[in-house]
């Protein structure tokens, strides 16, 4: 049966039939057009104005568009259709290009049309443009207008010119609740807390009072400019004046805590989302899922993500996000959503990335490459970084490198991560020379930028160049000197056994020192056998990290390398009577696209008896090649043998042995480890005219670990060549690329 609509004859296709028609689809509001044309009709403004809202809300701004173009004299409510729906749908740079062609027509500005335009500059942090508009608005008279004065605040305080939006706001006669609200988050976002409750109470005076809007802008402005404590009184306050948290409350204050070590806050503002009745929203989810897995609460996130009952994409991207700390469970995540139909997206990927360069899964991150291939995603500038990062952990520095050249448009995230990559390959020049590209660029240079140059320098030991970033960052590039810079230059002092160059250096330190750059210290100490300053570091860290069995460790192998025994006794005593226990070497290695973890110790692996004998054979053949097992900080009381089989038992050194076990030969082995290497090499420095097959591979410590900068020296025989490569993972986790 024919639809009714279109038998419509001249006489009752009236404009009021047309006005009703607001849920055609796109298919009949092109069938209505045909009609109308061909029934001869008149098109006047409001018709036409109609047809273009049919098109405009169905997205179809082609037709749209062209239709416009078939008007001889388009009026302003024609060009504030499209011009709306497109602000609507965020599609900010069309509405400029169709702003300007409505100027080069000559049609006038209305009220009805100026917020949207002006919504437009706001999301494209556009001041210069905003300022024009403002222009065009105040020659119009269109600033008497209320709502057109209320979208200019907003657009000043969305570019960050408060001072600006404040004069906009007392200029009108009676600003409502949702303008003053946003002034109130413009100044939260920028860290004004006084100007902030200052404009929140004189709401009152006027006799506006603040709704969730104004609570919830507060909220998230303090939450955007670092000031997480004031963020959580506001939401404390909010509850005790009796105004009801929605789902954007809860979301902002979330965030705030999981910033925060106020986990128990957390867990009662999760109280409260259950008796609001939010554990079911996507965005209060997905806050949680984040809150949770800052804290490391594993258990609790994987509750929350099954209690919402159904997979959604923003909920899912958060805990693949989370549990990409835990590598192996974010990828099996990213299996199970497309299993459950959920489709990844651009927020996904770069998510889900980091996983794969952690524990060096190439296989898997190849795969999530082609998934963005497939799915176009490519070019966004968050993947393309996120390809360039995993590309370099997991070794191939060089498809990394061709990540970077394919990218149509960079930002700073994608320069940092390609000078990032060589760093961690200790390729120096490489990244100097990126760094200058940047430059020339004209790319903004942050903090991050020069803490992947400190790197560079700390790899190759280049004391000189490492003070001249140091210093040039700040006096020439205005990028003021954080902990990860001064852990650089700590570490970069000592592994050159400038120990108290290192130590004075901490000492001149503008904040306190944290752990990192004390355990840079501590880590030398140990290498260069100081054992005033290694006690020193050991102090600090003792209280800065008493439950950190490592720093234990390090201060015992230091008294161990000096004989000490009787300090070495009484450190480990002190271990035991805290409860302390070093933390297990765990090591990752993929074999035919599956990850296998293998621990420092463990005998339980299917496969153990076979790496034990693997590990014995490749142990005969470094005693015949004068490699000697390095046994002086293996306890004292142990016998000799023992003391050789302990050293064994390496996590890396185990994956290494299952790795040639279930590879042919020459095939290269790529192995993660979550603590420093060991300083004893898994197997020996033989050609193939010495009779080891080709692809067995060694590390030697040449630069032994220093946390967080762990580097280690890798040499890899392949076709009768050696190569040597020096490689570190920012997180603590040394890539051994064989």
């Amino acid at each position: 049966m024919s639809n009714p609509v279109f038998r419509l004859s001249r006489s009752t296709l009236t404009i009021p039939t047309i006005l009703n028609l607001a849920t055609f689809s796109p298919a009949r509001t092109r069938q209505l057009h045909a009609h109308i044309i061909k029934s001869g009709l008149l098109i006047d403004n409001s018709l036409s104005s109609k047809l273009l809202s049919l098109y405009s809300n169905h997205r179809c701004f082609a037709e749209a568009s062209i239709f416009l173009d078939s008007i001889d004299e388009p009026s302003s409510s024609s060009f504030s259709v499209i011009i709306n729906a497109l602000s609507k749908f965020n599609l900010f740079y069309n509405v400029v290009d169709l702003f300007r062609k409505m100027l080069s027509k000559g049609v006038c500005l209305d009220s009805y049309l100026l917020p949207a335009v002006a919504k437009t500059c706001a999301g494209l942090s556009a001041f210069e443009l905003g300022r024009q508009v403002h222009g065009l608005a105040q020659v119009s008279g269109c600033t008497l207008d209320v709502v057109v004065q209320s979208s200019l605040v907003h657009m000043y305080v969305k570019c960050g010119r408060l001072i600006i939006a404040r004069k906009v706001l007392d200029e009108i006669p009676e600003p409502d609740v949702v303008t003053f609200s946003a002034m109130i988050a413009g100044y939260a976002r920028n860290g004004d807390v006084g100007m902030a409750k200052r404009l929140f109470g004189d709401m009152g005076k006027l006799g506006l009072e603040p709704n969730l809007v104004s609570w919830n802008g507060l909220i998230a402005g303090f939450n955007q400019s670092g000031r997480h404590l004031e963020a959580i009184h506001v939401f404390l306050d909010m509850h005790l004046r009796g105004c009801q948290p929605d789902g954007s409350s809860f979301s902002s204050v979330l965030a705030a805590i999981a910033d925060l070590e106020v986990l128990n806050v957390g867990i009662q503002v999760h109280g409260y989302v259950i008796k609001r009745g939010f554990a079911c929203d996507k965005w209060v989810v997905s806050s949680l899922v984040d809150m949770y897995g800052k804290y490391a609460c594993v258990s609790e996130m994987k509750q929350v993500f099954d209690e919402m009952g159904c997979m959604e994409i923003g909920s899912c991207n958060a805990l693949v996000s989370a549990l990409a700390r835990n590598d192996v469970e974010a990828l099996e995540l990213f299996t199970e959503m497309q299993l459950a139909g959920v489709k990844p997206n651009a927020v996904t990927i770069p998510c889900l990335l980091p996983a794969c360069g952690n524990i060096a899964a190439l296989m898997h991150g190849k795969a999530a490459h082609c998934f963005s291939i497939r799915r176009q995603i490519t070019n966004d500038v968050f993947v393309g970084s996120a390809l360039i990062d995993m590309y370099a952990k997991c070794g191939k520095i060089r498809d990394s490198q061709l990540c970077f050249d394919a990218m149509p448009t960079r930002n700073t995230v994608s320069w940092n991560a390609v000078i990032g990559g060589y760093a961690m390959h200790g390729k120096y020049k490489e990244a100097l020379e990126m760094f200058d590209l940047m430059l020339k660029s004209g790319q903004k240079l942050n903090f991050i930028t020069f803490t992947y140059l400190l790197s560079a320098c700390n790899q190759k030991g280049l004391v000189d160049e490492g003070w001249h970033y140091f210093i040039s960052m700040q006096k020439e590039h205005g990028v003021e000197a954080k902990m990860e810079h001064y852990a650089c230059m700590v570490s970069l002092l000592s592994r050159v056994g400038k120990l108290e160059e290192a130590y004075s250096l901490i000492k001149e330190m503008p904040f306190k020192p944290d752990a990192c750059v004390w355990g840079a210290l501590l880590s030398s100490c140990r290498t260069y056998k100081n054992l005033q300053l290694g006690e020193i570091a050991a102090e600090r860290l003792f209280k800065l990290e008493p439950r950190n069995p490592g720093n234990y460790v390090l201060l015992s192998n230091i008294y161990a390398s000096k004989g000490m025994w009787g300090d070495v006794d009484r450190v480990r005593d002190l271990m035991k009577d805290m409860g302390l226990k070093k933390n297990p070497g765990c090591s990752w290695i993929e074999i035919k696209n599956k990850v296998h973890m293998l621990l420092a110790g463990d005998r339980t692996h299917s496969q153990m008896s076979q790496i034990i004998h693997k590990m014995e054979a490749l142990g005969k053949e470094m005693k015949k090649a004068g490699l000697d097992p390095k046994i002086d900080y293996v306890l004292q009381d142990v016998e000799e043998q023992d003391k050789e089989q302990m050293l064994c038992g390496h996590s890396e050194k185990l994956a290494v042995a299952f790795g040639l076990l279930n590879t042919p030969a020459g095939f290269p082995l790529r192995v993660i480890k979550n603590l420093r290497i060991c300083e004893v090499p898994p197997v020996s420095l033989l050609n193939n005219q010495q009779g080891l097959e080709p692809g067995i591979a060694v590390f030697s410590p040449l630069h032994l670990g220093v946390t967080p900068l762990d580097t280690i020296q890798c040499t890899r025989i392949h076709n009768n060549k050696v190569r040597v490569t020096n490689m570190k993972n920012w997180k603590g986790q040394s890539i051994i690329h064989y």
